[in-house]
């Protein structure tokens, strides 16, 4: 059984080949990209040589066969992974503001993810890991897979198995009233949260990064707010720290907070210590935007070390 196991979207990417489009009139896009934010997770952890598992759903299409061929290239257990013969894999589309935002038009109430139900979750499969890792935007994509993800976080909780959530916030799939609570369930009941400043501030409804994270940690143990190419902060009961960005020069940002979880829990698994923890996030991080597409910037753990030792040696990529 998987050391990591999350629940959520697999789907594919269509992106903007231009920053500046809209949906408002043609353009080109490029695609399709392996995609979905606990896949590129998945990935990543894989790719650190860590044991990970997803359990979703995919068409019987070639959508869903291009993210399988990847997904179990890389390492990932597949096998709690359903192709359901009558709905497509998601679709996400995404357009790029020139300051930075990004716009998405997602297809995932019903595709085959949408479809994921509350008692395909395998229990023991849960159980047996050290870590289950949600993410917000999975929580929002559908009811009904969101009803499967508060199942597989109370076996995680009655099991001992801790509770990592990113809130990974996605404005466009913010509606419906029982996801949004079942949203800040999850966030009430995580163990370790990984989230950015922004949003850290949206779900605590605080004025400052530092009340964010002092009111999650009444519950979780370890709050760390990722701040892209800024110092990200590690806030733990006893101590908080700060590790420095590594250079680098942005294609594509999408993704790399996924690879940054992905390495920071790897890393955790494998025995090493938040700080360390946090370092391997953030070069994971800073490798996955210099790469176009959302999952072609998971790296391997001799790249993601080769890096670190280049900065410690004071070299630039």
């Amino acid at each position: 059984m998987p050391d990591i196991v999350t629940i959520g979207e697999i789907l594919v990417e269509i992106m903007a080949q231009e920053k500046g489009q809209t949906f408002l009139k043609p353009g080109m896009f490029c695609g399709p990209y392996p995609s979905g934010a606990p896949a590129i997770f998945a990935d990543q952890a894989a790719r650190m040589g860590v044991s990970c598992g997803i359990i979703s759903r995919v068409g019987n299409d070639p959508f869903g066969a291009l993210n399988l061929k990847r997904l179990e290239a890389d390492g990932v257990d597949i096998s709690q992974v359903i192709t359901d013969p009558d709905r497509l894999t998601g679709i996400a589309f995404v357009t790029y503001h020139h300051d930075g935002e990004r716009e998405f038009i997602y297809h995932f109430k019903d595709s085959a993810i949408g479809n994921v139900q509350p008692e395909e979750i395998d229990r023991q499969y849960i159980s047996s890991a050290k870590y289950l890792h949600i993410m917000g935007c999975s929580l929002l994509a559908a009811p009904q897979i969101a009803r499967a993800i508060a199942i597989g976080v109370e076996v995680a909780a009655e099991n001992g198995v801790s509770v990592s959530f990113d809130p990974n916030i996605r404005p466009e799939l913010m509606r419906d009233q029982e996801t949004k609570e079942i949203f800040m369930r999850v966030l009430c009941q995580a163990d370790l949260v990984l989230t950015g400043a922004g949003e850290l501030k949206q779900v605590t409804g605080s004025q400052t990064v530092e009340e964010g994270a002092k009111k999650l940690l009444c519950r979780a143990q370890t709050v760390v707010v990722k701040n892209g190419n800024r110092d990200t902060a590690v806030y733990g009961r006893k101590k908080q720290f700060i590790v420095p960005p590594f250079p680098a020069c942005e294609t594509d940002p999408t993704g790399a907070g996924d690879c940054f979880d992905g390495a920071f829990l790897a890393a955790l698994v494998q025995g090493c210590g938040l700080e360390e923890a946090a370092k391997m996030g953030c070069a994971a991080g800073a490798l996955a935007v210099q790469k176009r597409g959302p999952m072609e910037g998971a790296s391997y753990l001799s790249e993601i070390q080769a890096l670190i030792d280049r900065n410690n040696k004071g070299g630039r990529l």
